[in-house]
């Protein structure tokens, strides 16, 4: 079979499949990892599948090559081993007990025919087919192995479609009509598990295409019920889709603005003509995108997630004016609650919700900072205050959206508005920052309980507040000066 030798880290993975193969059992890869083998593509997480005790096995593959081991599943027998390879990079192997008494009975019990292939490691250059994924492999199609793949676990919907995207491949016609059969039963999927599938899916660098492709087949709302208030929901000029497709534009803005890394190894793409201003700051927005939300996700997966909806506030708050005019009113903060409960109810980590939370309570404040006449560096101050690191995370939103907004071509004044208040913003956050959002202390509230005789509560707050925007202003610079401009509040001056 064709394997993919150009990186010396498949060296070592080459080595692992020959320990397994001379082990004196059967041992057999299945599904995606020689489905990517064929394919040429790099592989590193393997699943291999024993007539026997997959635990024993991982247990020690793991101290054969140094790794840790994990007990996946005791009762199905299910253990993984992780290696390391070169560059930072580790392998990933899950070895199972057959699904089924047999080698036959575990293929028939998986989800696409592509994804139903073994290899025997005693026989390395045979491929086992028992559902013809070699043929639909060669035509590039994703196909189910049998009616029932899909009704047994309806998590395959999604998955067929985040295949479909990450292989560039296409649905076949009984695999489109089975997801749309079957996809409400993703109603009563796990949390986690559809989370790890879609995180999958929004990794990927057209994440808006394949969530059209969710909606055009029923699965975006069974996902998120919440969206489907949007569907069709007028908006005023200058939006010139409706609140549902503007969502889903947003997720496009996004990946176009900000387009995803290839791969590890590949240098960052270069920003597009509508961000030169944004060029100087392009290392650190590359690295903040891709940094992971305190161990959980990278951000730009959880901004996309986020830019799908940013919105779902809209339905609930919608008013029309006597004009015909629809308003939205506050649907920040409804939106807010909303997308918090959907990413609990999705099990992603709490500061993965926080982010969320940040991002859409905050999404409007860089739009409407553009329409003042100028922004005070107070103001800069005051949205760092509120936002914290996701403030960063709020102006990629706010850009995003705008894009989503307008119509291809319009507006190009407040577009360079945006951009050049995003630039100022981004310097002040990562160039002048002690200066600019978090400013040294000059006095604190011991100060001003010794020096006023005050008694402690909300007013110390802020009154120091009151001196950190005099500081970023520059109108106070000194101990001195934050004492004396503490006496003038307090007198009412």
């Amino acid at each position: 079979m064709a394997v993919n030798r150009s990186a010396p880290e498949q060296r070592r993975i080459e080595q692992v499949i020959r320990w397994l193969a001379q082990q004196g059992t059967a041992v057999y890869l299945v599904g995606g990892c020689v489905r990517d083998r064929l394919l040429g593509r790099p592989v590193y997480d393997l699943d291999v599948a024993v007539d026997g005790d997959g635990l024993l096995l991982a247990r020690r593959l793991a101290n054969h090559f140094r790794g840790a081991y994990y007990a996946l599943d005791q009762a199905r027998g299910t253990g993984r081993a992780i290696l390391s390879l070169d560059g930072g990079k580790r392998l990933v192997v899950d070895v199972a007990r057959f699904r089924g008494p047999t080698l036959a009975a575990d293929l028939a019990d998986r989800d696409f025919t592509i994804n139903a292939l073994a290899v025997d490691l005693g026989a390395p250059d045979q491929v086992i087919d028992l559902h013809h994924g070699l043929d639909h492999l060669q035509a590039r199609l994703i196909h189910p192995v049998s009616p029932a793949s899909i009704r047994n676990d309806p998590v395959r919907a999604l998955r067929a479609i985040r295949l479909a995207a990450e292989l560039g491949f296409e649905l076949s016609g009984e695999t489109e009509a089975l997801i749309r059969s079957e996809a409400p039963g993703l109603a009563h999927v796990s949390g986690e598990r559809i989370r790890d599938e879609l995180v999958r899916l929004l990794a990927l660098p057209d994440a808006a295409s394949s969530l059209t492709r969710l909606d055009a087949l029923g699965v975006l709302t069974v996902l998120f019920p919440e969206l489907e208030p949007l569907r069709g929901l007028r908006q005023p000029p200058p939006h010139y889709l409706d609140a549902l497709s503007h969502s889903v534009e947003t997720v496009r803005a996004l990946e176009t603005l900000f387009p995803e890394r290839q791969g590890d190894d590949m240098p960052s793409p270069a920003f597009p003509p509508a961000l030169e201003a944004l060029t100087p700051f392009a290392g650190r927005l590359w690295d903040h995108l891709r940094a992971p939300v305190n161990g959980g996700r990278a951000r730009q997966v959880m901004l996309k997630l986020t830019a799908l909806l940013h919105d779902v506030g809209k339905s609930a708050t919608c008013t029309v004016d006597a004009d015909g005019r629809p308003h939205f009113r506050g649907h920040h903060v409804l939106g807010t609650k909303t997308m918090v409960q959907v990413l609990q109810r999705l099990r992603f980590t709490k500061a993965e919700v926080h982010l969320g939370e940040i991002v859409v309570r905050n999404h409007m404040r860089p739009l409407l900072l553009t329409k003042q006449e100028s922004v005070s560096s107070s103001a800069v101050y005051r949205f760092f205050r509120d936002t914290g690191e996701a403030g960063v995370d709020v102006l990629i939103h706010a850009l995003a959206d705008h894009q989503a907004t307008y119509a291809p071509g319009e507006d190009e004044s407040h577009w360079q508005g945006l951009v050049m208040l995003t630039a100022r913003m981004l310097s002040d956050y990562w160039e002048r920052h002690a200066e600019r959002v978090a400013p040294p202390p000059l006095i604190d509230g011991y100060d001003l309980l010794r020096e006023f005789g005050l008694q402690p509560g909300p007013h110390i707050g802020e009154l120091l507040e009151a001196v950190r925007e005099a500081q970023v202003s520059g109108q106070v610079r000194t101990r001195e000066e934050a004492l004396e401009l503490v006496r003038k509040q307090l007198s009412g001056r």
